[in-house]
């Protein structure tokens, strides 16, 4: 089976996953959430850190992580939780974007930092996974989730696609060195549709604007990414893990939408004055 059958076998799996918990309500589909975190916080645990799952601090990020995610999304209706976390990941992603563009590669930032704690890289997931639920809090949080799929998914499938049959010019290539601008250009331009379209279909609700607007949620989506290449280059890594055929890990999956995220929710706040979310 060639690496492209296997990655959309993979992807139709885990596509599945997803809308078997969906449709089964929102604890099916935070407890699948969870998963992914615990799951995530391994890779970089194990294959960053280069730590033991079998050290006590390793226990300690995984188990914390697990009761304070379910003590905010199923012990508590804990929506002041939810926006303080919400806040600080998107606070985190702005110090992301800082060492994206700004902090040089062969500085060793992340590196030197894990060293000193090797549980801050774990922020850039347990973060945003434990402000997730904030999608979760309106009547419309499968549409919310759906769409937030949508925009991430058609960015880096978009840009997959596009870059590997028309991509020309390199992007950034000491960061990803597969990417292109073309794909990037292809990647926006297929999440602003896709987004826009499955807004309008689920919520019968459009305004040119919002194009723009998913458009930029495609950017944010890529910039994640990015920030994502560029510490697997740091620890040469080229893979998060080989768990999922044909993709590599769950990190490699959600870098993407886990950044964007939490912008996510202001965006959802900004369309809900136009229409009643």
């Amino acid at each position: 089976m060639t690496n492209t059958k296997l990655r959309i076998l993979s992807a139709l799996v885990m596509t599945f996953s997803v809308i078997v918990c969906v449709y089964l309500g929102k604890i099916p589909t935070l407890i699948l959430c969870m998963f992914v975190g615990v799951l995530c916080i391994d890779e970089l645990l194990v294959n960053f850190a280069k730590l033991s799952r079998k050290t006590f601090f390793y226990k300690y990020i995984v188990f914390f992580f697990t009761l304070f995610f379910i003590a905010i999304n199923f012990a508590y209706d804990a929506k002041l939780s939810r926006s303080f976390f919400t806040i600080s990941a998107i606070l985190l992603d702005l110090f992301l974007i800082y060492y994206l563009f700004k902090i040089p590669l062969n500085d060793g930032f992340m590196k030197k930092s894990i060293k000193r704690n090797p549980g801050l890289l774990c922020m850039i997931t347990i973060l945003p996974l434990l402000s997730f639920g904030i999608h979760f809090e309106t009547v419309y949080w499968r549409q919310i989730l759906a769409l937030l799929l949508i925009v991430t998914f058609s960015m880096d499938t978009g840009a997959w696609f596009v870059g590997k049959n028309f991509g020309k010019h390199k992007l950034w290539p000491e960061v990803s060195p597969k990417k292109t601008i073309e794909g990037l250009i292809g990647g926006v331009l297929i999440s602003a549709v896709f987004g826009t379209v499955a807004w309008y279909f689920m919520l019968q609700d459009y305004e040119w604007k919002y194009s723009v607007i998913f458009a930029l949620c495609g950017v944010l989506s890529q910039v994640g990414d990015l920030v994502q290449s560029k510490i697997k280059r740091e620890f040469a890594i080229k893979d998060s893990s080989n768990l999922i055929p044909g993709h590599g890990g769950i990190y490699d999956r959600i870098d993407s939408l886990i950044f964007l995220s939490p912008f996510f929710a202001i965006v959802v706040k900004y369309l809900g004055r136009h229409f009643p979310i």
